[in-house]
């Protein structure tokens, strides 16, 4: 499968590229992390071959037919920018969109690797990559971390790989990235499935806040929802790892054990 390899080939551009390192230390996250996540940086061009994928067909080639492209040609479309070639009618690839991004990829609770996430060590913006047939929901981290769930029957959930990283160092390994604002029905499955309490360590969004809650509510056959709030140092924070960023790792520490104490009331 080509993601296990671009996987295994971000890997290898992490650990080559020293910007990439400090990037990822100065957001919280630990070397030992780098290994155990199979974190990954786009140092250069990563292509597949689409005639060596399972699902590929002509059909990949009909502009009209992207529904059913195979995932080789998915990833090659997403990962690139284009420009069409003045009269010819036809787009050609002028570059990598992915370049510069660090990788998180996103896993199934029973270890299926279902696509990544990139993020721009140099803005912030981030871009997702998922295949076409998911068997089940993915977060990033589900696959390291289910057992710690599934032995608690409880969650810890916060929006991004960042904020999941230095939550798992720092506080509690039964912790999950959505990767997005919300929770999606097959997210929703997972945590019905593992879970009796919910933790909620969300950005500070009172809109997105709700929302979760409200959905966790509404589909969780009576889940313990707890909402965990934190301080807003400065005018920008939105979210766990702004708030780690203003006092490290000490009272980072302190505050979110202290909070996770509600758990045990």
């Amino acid at each position: 499968m080509f993601v296990e390899q671009f996987l295994d080939w971000a890997h290898a551009g992490l650990l080559e590229s020293e910007e990439a390192q400090a990037y990822l230390s100065g957001r919280g996250v630990s070397k030992d992390q780098w290994a155990r996540h199979r974190l990954g940086y786009v140092a250069g061009d990563f292509d597949v071959d689409p005639q060596s994928h399972p699902g590929h067909s002509d059909d990949c080639s009909d502009k009209e037919k992207r529904a059913f492209w195979c995932d080789a040609c998915r990833y090659r479309q997403w990962s690139s920018v284009w420009e069409e070639i003045e009269g010819v009618g036809r787009d050609r690839v002028v570059g990598r969109k992915i370049l510069g991004c660090v990788v998180f990829p996103l896993t199934s609770y029973s270890g299926s690797v279902v696509g990544f996430q990139v993020r721009s060590i140099a803005e912030k913006s981030y871009d997702t990559f998922v295949l076409q047939r998911r068997p089940e929901g993915y977060f990033f981290g589900s696959q390291m971390n289910f057992r710690e769930i599934w032995a608690s029957k409880e969650v810890v959930l916060v929006e991004g790989p960042g904020d999941h990283l230095i939550m798992e160092r720092l506080a509690t390994p039964n912790v999950l990235a959505l990767t997005t604002s919300g929770l999606s029905k097959s997210q929703m499955q997972f945590v019905r499935r593992f879970a009796r309490r919910v933790i909620m360590c969300l950005d500070m969004d009172e809109a997105g806040r709700r929302g979760v809650k409200s959905f966790l509510e509404r589909n969780g056959s009576g889940f313990d929802v707890v909402d965990v709030r934190y301080p807003r140092i400065g005018p920008k924070d939105k979210d766990p790892g702004d708030y780690w960023k203003r006092v490290g790792d000490e009272a980072f520490t302190r505050y979110f054990n202290k909070a996770l104490e509600r758990r045990n009331a």
